[in-house]
């Protein structure tokens, strides 16, 4: 989920999140990731993310689980961030592998465990190696999967075989969700055993992606390729801008307006601005949205 900014990208702006979360949980969504790269964890201060935890927690009401990111590079400043998100009622916290330091599989899993023992919340790893050039090993992992702390792992590596890697080594936990990150490998993930998809473009293809994994668990692999394969428009936009721009951007166009990004991220140049709404127009009549 994007986080919904104030005018002057200064604050929560309660109102558009209280509106975003009824839209995505109306629309089927099973569950509530915030603060996670699209929700811009690395701009906001530790008190803009309580308040949208609380926000989010409280419009939710236990109709669907709240997973809020609590990674940083500081293990005590993780713990402590997991700890204030435990009070206001998220479900479980999504740790990001640190980022900006290259760290040893020795101290990575020291890492998790430190904060697995001073947290009560279950704990989701979060591996995305583009953006953190820390890639959690099928060493680590085979640790890591032990502690019973540890409930799932979102990867957003978008690399089939690593995804596979951990859905295999993580069989022996019933407890234990795999979810894809990657929007494009949403379907493929499922095929080889992944438990369900953390998908960005669900902030305004809710229906899309929903139905992806609805008619995967029905058996109707035709729809659900053409329902996989329609997204990579929408998908080819949002690079026009750094993540999240032209996210938040169509999320204003189809009536659930989010603010903007947080500096330094700008929004998307205006020479884009036509092809943008010329995409959203084609996603209408599935998402029922009209772009304004």
């Amino acid at each position: 989920m994007v986080t919904p900014l104030q005018a002057d990208s200064c604050g929560i702006d309660e109102q558009k999140t209280r509106q975003l979360v009824e839209h995505l949980i109306t629309n089927g969504v099973a569950g509530l990731f915030i603060l996670g790269t699209n929700g811009e964890f690395y701009a906001l201060s530790t008190e803009e993310k309580i308040t949208l935890a609380k926000i989010v927690v409280e419009q939710a009401a236990g109709r669907v689980p709240v997973f809020a990111g609590a990674g940083g590079i500081s293990t005590q400043a993780v713990s402590d961030l997991a700890n204030e998100f435990a009070k206001v009622g998220v479900d479980a916290v999504s740790i990001i592998t640190p980022f900006l330091i290259k760290i040893s599989d020795r101290e990575l899993i020291n890492h998790y465990q430190e904060i697995a023992e001073k947290n009560q919340l279950p704990i989701i790893l979060y591996n995305i190696p583009s953006n953190t050039g820390i890639n959690i090993s099928e060493a680590a992992f085979k640790e890591l999967v032990k502690n019973p702390k540890i409930i799932g792992i979102k990867d957003s590596s978008g690399n089939v075989e690593n995804i596979k890697m951990y859905i295999e080594n993580s069989r022996q936990r019933a407890d234990f969700s795999v979810l894809v990150g990657s929007d494009s490998k949403i379907l493929t993930a499922l095929k080889l055993g992944a438990d369900g998809a953390v998908a960005a473009t669900s902030n305004v293809l809710t229906k899309t992606d929903v139905a992806i994994y609805d008619l995967y668990q029905s058996g109707d692999l035709t729809k659900a390729q053409v329902l996989q394969a329609s997204i990579d428009e929408f998908r080819r936009v949002l690079k026009f801008a750094t993540v999240p721009a032209v996210l938040k951007y169509s999320c204003d166009l189809i009536g659930y307006p989010v603010g903007k990004t947080k500096l330094p991220v700008l929004p998307a140049e205006g020479k884009y601005v036509a092809e943008i709404k010329e995409v959203l127009t084609t996603y209408g009549t599935i998402e029922g949205f009209e772009v304004q």
